[in-house]
């Protein structure tokens, strides 16, 4: 029983709040109260479009916040949106929502990670927009 205390108390929640169209990547112990060292990226997207994802992924979803069950799904919801925004094309956006639901757990992890990593080097949008681009070039997005 202590163990499932201990489990519990050190269990990550991963979160995915909105403030308008911003959207804010975070993980915390503490869902309650997110430090600014535990968000993993910041972009302008269309929250209808993320709750959707989410929802397709068994998130919970929550007012204006996405709880993620494991790493692997906010992961996945980390890539959308970050690459989201620099696609224009209609068509072009359903293909990454579908390529995003069917990346395997490497890929998956590879891109999160180091969209995470420039964010947390710049802290600026602009500045991910040369990784974007080769995840485009890579699952031809472009």
């Amino acid at each position: 029983m202590t163990e499932q205390l201990i489990e519990q108390e050190t269990k990550l929640s991963y979160i995915v709040s909105f403030r308008g169209k911003a959207a804010i990547f975070a993980w915390s112990s503490t869902p309650e109260q997110t430090l600014k060292s535990s968000v993993d990226l910041k972009t302008k997207t269309r929250p209808s479009e993320i709750f959707w994802l989410a929802e397709n992924l068994g998130c919970t979803l929550g007012h204006k916040k996405i709880f993620a069950s494991n790493l692997d799904i906010y992961n996945r919801l980390l890539i959308y949106a970050c690459v989201r925004p620099a696609i224009k094309n209609v068509e072009k956006a359903t293909n990454l929502a579908t390529l995003v639901l069917e990346l395997n757990s490497y890929d998956t992890q590879y891109w999160a990670s180091r969209f995470r990593e420039l964010w947390w080097k710049h802290g600026n949008y602009k500045l991910l927009l040369k990784a974007v681009k080769a995840f485009k070039l890579f699952f031809n997005l472009e």
